[in-house]
């Protein structure tokens, strides 16, 4: 009996001993996770403000009276924005595979540093030729942000953490918009030397420059390269990513880079970015414009864009938090789509010249559904591809087909649709209405093959050979 007591004793000692272990390795996750995130969310978040500053002010900049004072007429302001997009699409693949060979921590500074001085120089345009000059150079250097963000904290979060950090970050797109709309208010009531409209340039573009210099200091490489971890939290932070990846070198592989191009899911992914992309696209550029419909003061427009973008602000990191904590990407991406695709069509259907209201409350929608799955698809893209040459690649596909759409965007408002922008609009709709579709469709494909895998079927995911515990992020 003593024997019997004893072995009983010692087997829950064990178990204590382990349950302690687990709580401890549980506690310094928590502990290296907060610390990255002090060291890496504050910078990237900045860097994303000054962004959706730079890229989005010339849709304040046309309340101003932007087109006359450069002579633009018909849709030569629809063609600035497509030769913004053209060069902000085919340029999303070369940087990303820059970042994976020189450090996102690098090329990230050094891009921000570029825009803001396009920006500022965007000022001095005296004509046509001029500012669509500078908006070239601007396109093809803001492509590297968002492929180049996603992939670094890929290589310091886990697929799970993913989502709520994109969210974070993206959601400072809305605050830019709020205040680059209390901005634009502001400056376009000042009596200097310049318009109201070169100011907006001018101190936007002065702000990038200083968040360029900010990242570029403290913005860590790595957790190898960072004074801020200790060897202990090198090691737990290997050891987290390596649940997600099979590799996590530095060595930018072109057979990895073909064997994802060859990847199906790879396009279609990059096809429902296209198809989001039309409404982010046209909510960024369009958004001040359709509320000066609703109001007989310009620059009254700018100030009603505030509300939509703060509010649309707080839902984003609401509902990107919920697709972290129940791991849904398809679901919550499509749910709000849904409502975004209603609330577009009824902005092109409605009688909103007596009704006001009803559209302003449209614009609220339209604002914080449209750029959900901007966040929640490179996330789950970024989860499903095991390989970082292959997640780097994707990555800039995926923002290419994103980018792409902002082409589009620009083509459909059309000056002789304003101010309604009836065909515009329901176009949007339509975009999003295929989007839903194939992202349920994709769904279902992943849940087929973790249905394979855990009847057997399939030993493992492809590319996951080492980790057979592995399945695909719905």
């Amino acid at each position: 009996m003593a024997d019997s007591d004893r072995e009983e004793k010692q087997h829950e000692d064990v178990i204590a001993t382990q349950n302690t272990s687990l709580e401890n390795e549980a506690a310094a996750e928590r502990r290296l996770v907060r610390k990255t995130d002090l060291l890496m969310m504050p910078g990237l978040a900045l860097a994303y403000f000054t962004h959706t500053l730079d890229r989005a002010n010339l849709g304040n900049a046309k309340t101003d009276g932007f087109e006359k004072d450069l002579g633009l007429v018909g849709d030569q302001f629809s063609l600035l924005l497509v030769l913004f997009y053209v060069p902000y699409a085919l340029f999303n693949i070369p940087w990303s595979i820059l970042a994976k060979k020189y450090n996102s921590a690098r090329v990230i500074p050094f891009a921000i540093l570029s825009w803001g001085a396009c920006t500022m120089a965007a000022a001095a345009a005296k004509n046509v030729g001029g500012i669509m000059a500078t908006r070239i150079v601007m396109g093809a250097i803001e492509a590297a942000y968002k492929p180049c963000e996603v992939y670094y904290l890929s290589l310091f979060y886990t697929r799970k953490e993913m989502a709520f950090r994109v969210s974070w970050i993206g959601q400072m797109g809305f605050i830019a918009g709020a205040v680059s709309g209390l901005i634009s208010w502001s400056v376009f009531q000042w009596k200097g030397s310049l318009k109201g409209w070169q100011y907006l340039f001018l101190i936007e573009g002065s702000i990038t420059v200083v968040v360029a210099i900010y990242l570029y200091i403290f913005a860590p490489q790595s957790p190898e390269k960072s004074r801020w971890y200790t060897e202990e939290e090198v090691r737990l932070a290997k050891h987290r990513l390596e649940q997600d990846s099979q590799d996590q070198d530095k060595a930018f592989r072109w057979e990895d880079a073909k064997k994802q191009l060859k990847h199906w899911p790879t396009w279609v992914f990059a096809f429902m970015a296209l198809m989001y992309g039309v409404g982010v696209a046209s909510s960024s550029n369009f958004l001040p414009t359709m509320i000066k419909r609703l109001t007989s003061e310009a620059t009254t427009a700018n100030l009603y864009t505030v509300g939509p973008n703060l509010t649309a602000s707080v839902f984003q990191v609401t509902i990107c938090w919920l697709s972290d904590r129940y791991q849904q990407r398809a679901a919550l991406a499509c749910g709000t789509t849904v409502i975004s695709l209603i609330a577009w069509i009824f902005l092109g259907t409605l009688d909103l010249v007596h009704q006001p209201q009803v559209g302003y409350f449209l614009t609220y929608l339209i604002t914080f559904a449209t750029f959900i799955p901007s966040n929640l698809v490179p996330a789950w893209l970024s989860s499903n591809t095991p390989n970082t040459t292959g997640r780097a690649v994707s990555l800039g596909l995926n923002y290419m087909g994103m980018n792409l759409a902002g082409i589009i965007s620009s083509l459909i408002y059309r000056a002789e649709d304003a101010p309604v922008y009836r065909p515009a609009l329901i176009t949007v709709g339509c975009t999003q209405a295929v989007f839903i579709v194939t992202a349920l469709a994709m769904r279902q494909y992943y849940v087929s093959l973790n249905k394979k895998i855990d009847a057997g079927e399939l030993h493992c995911a492809p590319g996951m050979e080492a980790r057979p515990e592995y399945r695909y992020a719905v």
